[in-house]
């Protein structure tokens, strides 16, 4: 394409998405649907999904080589931090299930991420991700897989709405990332029929790009789809930071200074996050299948039900780095109580597991769920000692 071609090309776009942004975050009440719906075709999508999201894993480590396989998405690890998950006593019953259950503390790591396919400066505009894992939880998980049980992950990123509504539509637009295009989804292939553009996508997924926060101890992260809360009700979920987080000043001309930041304030300081639930409400527009619809706050606001508090420590080193790269997070580590419902769900469901899979045999490396705070994937419990108090008074440097 000349260049008069790619100007008149964005200039429509721009104007396109300017017209339609308007109309973003309305939808019609009368039509919206809150129940499960699983197209008959969908496997058959999800299928077509795990070959293009293997076939990005391995063009980005054609890039980074002789650097092991990373994920397809959030490719680039901040770090990976040991933390604790109290959930007090609920006095809402409607609350009460999962990890949720009754009073107690967990162990967890919390892996920060940025979102993209490839790791790239932290001053690049991208989705940031906090990825919590619980474990040894004492209920009935969903995957019983003894590589996969025992766990309870609550996976989210700093933007309330995803840009993508169906798997059909995920289907297209992973075929087009495969293919190292990463706006042929949205114009259709740069078909000049505006008519079949995505514009809504478009605006939502540049909504996911954000600047880089001063630290990522100070944002509030999502989780975008829906989950079951007990047999009858559907929930969202929030990780919100506490106001007593603060950033400390870090370099940001460092292409890393996500990480040097959050090794700079975890070796001085404890920060901490509100964990938080969203309810459904039936009568409202708040569905579960399209994840593109933001459920309103005013409508069903979060209610706390943990806290997690994140203590003084060391995590930066060789060793760390390396047992957080072979961690594995999906939606589905988890109790039976809280099940990921929707499409968006039911694919990361195939697509994590097929990517975590490729990746650890490609690096040679066995695929277990962590038992403590010991930086082992044997899949043994971790001994006595190694699950005490994490606070450190060392200091590392931040990793290149």
């Amino acid at each position: 394409m000349n260049t008069t071609g790619k100007v008149l090309l964005a200039g429509g776009a721009v104007v396109a998405v300017a017209v339609c942004a308007n109309f973003v975050s309305e939808q019609d009440a009368s039509k919206f649907h809150n129940g499960i719906y699983e197209p008959p075709e969908e496997k058959t999508y999800i299928a077509d999904i795990i070959s293009s999201a293997v076939t990005m894993a391995t063009r980005s480590h054609q890039k980074t080589a002789p650097s092991p396989y990373r994920r397809d998405v959030h490719a680039k690890a901040h770090g990976c931090l040991k933390a604790t998950f109290t959930v007090p006593e609920l006095a809402d019953p409607k609350l009460r299930y999962g990890v949720f259950k009754e009073p107690r503390e967990y162990q967890a790591w919390i892996r920060y991420s940025s979102g993209d396919t490839m790791p790239q400066p932290d001053s690049v505009r991208d989705a940031r991700g906090m990825a919590i894992k619980l474990m040894n939880i004492d209920q009935p998980t969903l995957l019983t897989d003894p590589q996969d049980a025992g766990s309870q992950d609550f996976v989210m990123i700093n933007n309330d709405v995803f840009f993508i509504p169906t798997v059909k539509e995920y289907k297209t637009f992973m075929q087009t990332q495969a293919q190292g295009d990463k706006f042929g989804y949205f114009f259709d292939n740069f078909n000049w029929n505006i008519f079949k553009w995505h514009f809504r996508q478009l605006y939502l997924g540049a909504g996911t790009l954000k600047a880089a926060p001063d630290s990522l101890l100070t944002e509030q992260y999502f989780s975008l789809s829906a989950y079951r809360l007990g047999p009858e009700q559907f929930m969202k979920y929030s990780a919100k930071a506490c106001d007593t987080n603060t950033a400390v000043e870090v370099d940001d001309d460092n292409p890393n200074f996500l990480r040097q930041e959050l090794v700079k304030n975890v070796g001085n300081n404890e920060a901490c996050f509100d964990f938080m639930v969203q309810l459904q409400d039936p009568t409202k527009n708040m569905p579960v299948e399209d994840t593109t619809v933001r459920w309103s706050e005013s409508d069903s606001p979060f209610i706390n039900v943990a806290r997690i508090t994140i203590p003084q420590q060391e995590f930066s080193t060789e060793v760390q780095n390396s047992f957080c790269e072979n961690l594995s997070f999906t939606p589905w580590h988890g109790t039976q109580d809280i099940e990921p419902v929707g499409g968006i769900n039911r694919l990361r469901k195939a697509v994590y597991d097929g990517v975590s899979r490729f990746r650890h045999g490609k690096n040679k490396v066995e695929k277990q769920e962590p038992k403590g705070w010991c930086l082992s994937l044997n899949g043994e419990a971790c001994p006595a000692e190694s699950n005490e108090t994490v606070t450190t008074s060392a200091l590392s440097e931040a990793a290149d």
